[in-house]
């Protein structure tokens, strides 16, 4: 609750947080199903003892409602998550429809699907509650699963009940700092998909003339591909700033200036290169793939790197890559045009691994659920 609140903040809504404890804009006891009066109630009630703490229901009820109603008197619409389908604080659940204001009841779980929670399966007051759709309320389901469970019990159809997944921050699930985040985000790359770091100084040795040459190949195809290439200059050869210069232009007349972006451009006044070692390491862990054109090295170090991070290697069939990284590379003849290296590209991009993590950053990374949030919040206002 609090992270989709934080989100919601950050794409620009005035979001309010109501709790019962904890961390929250506004703390109202009642809200809270471990408080006393709301467990005297949800124990009576599983008992089937519904008459014998009317009184306090009652009185929890009208608490609820009147605090509720102060708070979010300046609130267009509430977000609720698994009060309404959840036996723990049924005084909450009628106080929120007293309200009479539009409600989402974000669903994580369903009581009366449930055996584990079939004391509270009952066609009477309060229990009724759980067991039927409700006027002003729009169901707002995390799966797919629980859409099925909950169009069943209300006998809705499956339209009527959205399905909105939780969702993972990836860049910091990844370890990803302040810094990396921000080379990312100044090289359009936050939701990249997908995502080829090519961890290498600029010098025509590592060839990554062909590595825009790939780029060109695979855009079209891939339409939110991002290539960035880490490193600097090298430090010794005057010819690296003209080289840098003819990739530039190169990116230019290949119109990819959106697509693949060189991180020495975010360069601060003093010329310091933005990219610390640290950083290197955390965009291995956000890519989907490394690639290498270089025709000759003397080490290799990326593809240790690369290993460490579990980020599948596209590169040169070069002896060096060879001996460092062993088996399991994706590689091309070190004659090979872009074609070649953009399909040794798409070959590893077609891992299982690297299908699931792309498929997982779509489906469940904030900016995707958020987008989808945003559209359930229009319905639900009329918009």
């Amino acid at each position: 609750m609090a992270a989709q609140a934080v989100q919601l903040r950050q794409a620009g809504h005035d979001v309010r947080v109501l709790a019962g404890r904890g961390d929250a804009d506004f703390l109202v006891p009642e809200l809270d199903s471990r408080h006393p009066d709301v467990e005297q109630v949800t124990r009576a009630l599983a008992a089937g003892d519904s008459a014998g703490v009317a009184s306090t229901f009652e009185g929890l009820r009208c608490r609820l409602r009147d605090r509720l109603g102060s708070a979010l008197a300046d609130r267009e619409l509430l977000i609720v998550h698994n009060v309404l389908t959840m036996p723990f604080n049924l005084p909450l659940v009628a106080a929120l429809l007293d309200l009479g204001r539009p409600l989402l009841a974000w669903t994580h779980d369903v009581a009366w699907t449930n055996d584990q929670y079939a004391a509270y399966r009952r066609e009477s007051w309060p229990y009724e509650l759980l067991g039927h759709p409700q006027g002003q309320v729009s169901y707002v389901t995390i799966s797919r699963l629980r859409q099925h469970e909950l169009a069943t019990l209300f006998d809705l159809p499956l339209a009527k009940v959205q399905v909105i997944p939780n969702a993972v921050d990836a860049m910091a699930f990844a370890g990803v700092g302040p810094q990396a985040r921000r080379l990312l985000e100044g090289a359009g790359a936050l939701e990249a998909d997908p995502l080829l770091l090519v961890p290498v100084r600029v010098t025509p040795r590592k060839r990554l003339e062909l590595a825009l040459q790939a780029a060109a190949e695979l855009w079209p195809r891939k339409p939110a591909l991002r290539v960035i290439v880490t490193g600097p200059l090298g430090p010794h050869n005057r010819d690296n700033r003209r080289y840098a210069d003819e990739l530039l232009e190169q990116r230019s007349r290949l119109g990819l200036e959106q697509v693949v972006r060189f991180l020495f451009e975010q360069a601060g006044p003093d010329g310091r290169h933005p990219v610390a070692a640290e950083d290197v390491a955390q965009l291995y862990r956000v890519s989907d793939a490394v690639l290498l054109p270089s025709d000759a090295e003397g080490f290799g170090l990326p593809l240790v790197e690369a290993a460490l991070a579990r980020v599948p290697v596209v590169c040169a069939d070069i002896h060096i890559f060879r001996e460092v990284g062993g088996g399991g590379l994706y590689t091309f003849p070190v004659a090979a045009d872009a074609t070649e290296v953009a399909a040794q590209v798409e070959r590893a991009l077609g891992q299982r691994a690297s299908r699931q993590r792309r498929r997982a950053i779509r489906r469940y990374s904030w900016p995707s659920v958020i987008e989808q949030t945003e559209v359930v919040i229009g319905g639900a206002l009329g918009r």
